[in-house]
């Protein structure tokens, strides 16, 4: 030791490093470290070689090396190179282990969200529609004694937001052939309009039982509520009227609702 080496207290040392005085001292027993300075009142004095060693420490521990490998990767630098990779293909082991971890939680967690059955006001978010409380409880006042409700009641009892999703994506497929076939300018008496007609039916029956004659009651609000008729012009100009008027060819009514008299 020379007048001009910097030395370090143990309480330096701990605060420069962020650990504690007891780490050191466990440090030094378990032979990692040997403070060979001692101050005129015998406390541990530490040297710049001795902080280097300590830095090396604590990036052996961050790779989760145990002090025993770590006193002998030190003792034995030639033998880094092995321990370094023995330590790396545990660590990959381990991420491997955590990751197939994180996806049985993620799997849980989604099967939790699935089984919470949503409130109304979720279910509104699901669908793009803020007033959705607001019109269920119309609904319920216009129809809550039909057995059209008490099925829809019942099929949608245990829905889950996965359900409402499915059901909502079933719904904008659905309105895109719709709109598409407005603007193709596909008759609405002809084959593929009636396939269309068809497989809107068959959207509204997830809810309830929806007989032709049912889906023509229900479309002639398609243009005669504005609420209907904003719905669909929305997503294509024409839509409401092409739909009303294509459900009734195939329902085998006549096209009697249209946009002038609604």
């Amino acid at each position: 030791m020379t007048n001009n080496e910097e030395l370090y207290t143990v309480g330096e040392v701990a605060n420069a490093f962020g650990i504690t005085v007891r780490t050191l001292h466990h440090w030094e027993q378990a032979g990692l470290i040997e403070p060979v300075y001692r101050s005129w009142s015998n406390y541990r004095l530490y040297t710049p070689d001795d902080l280097e060693c300590i830095q090396h420490i604590l990036v052996y521990r961050t790779t989760g090396m145990k002090l025993s490998e770590i006193k002998k990767v030190l003792s034995h630098p030639t033998s880094t190179r092995e321990h370094l990779r023995r330590q790396r293909k545990r660590l990959l082991e381990e991420r491997s282990r955590i990751d197939g971890m994180v996806v049985a939680v993620e799997k849980l967690l989604e099967q939790a969200m699935n089984n919470h059955k949503p409130t109304l006001e979720e279910i509104g978010e699901i669908l793009g529609d803020p007033n959705y409380t607001e019109h269920q409880a119309e609904a319920q006042d216009a129809y809550g004694d039909t057995a059209g409700w008490a099925q829809y009641q019942d099929r949608t009892d245990n829905w889950g937001a996965s359900d409402w999703e499915d059901s909502k994506q079933r719904f904008d497929a659905i309105d895109t052939k719709l709109a598409d076939a407005v603007r193709r300018g596909v008759p609405t008496d002809s084959a593929e309009a009636a396939e269309l007609v068809e497989e809107h039916r068959k959207a509204i029956g997830q809810f309830f039982d929806v007989t032709p004659e049912i889906q023509f009651q229900i479309s002639r609000g398609y243009v005669a509520d504005e609420r209907f008729k904003r719905y669909y012009e929305e997503r294509q100009p024409g839509l409401a009227q092409w739909l009303a008027d294509a459900i009734a060819h195939a329902t085998g009514h006549s096209t009697e609702i249209d946009e002038s008299k609604a």
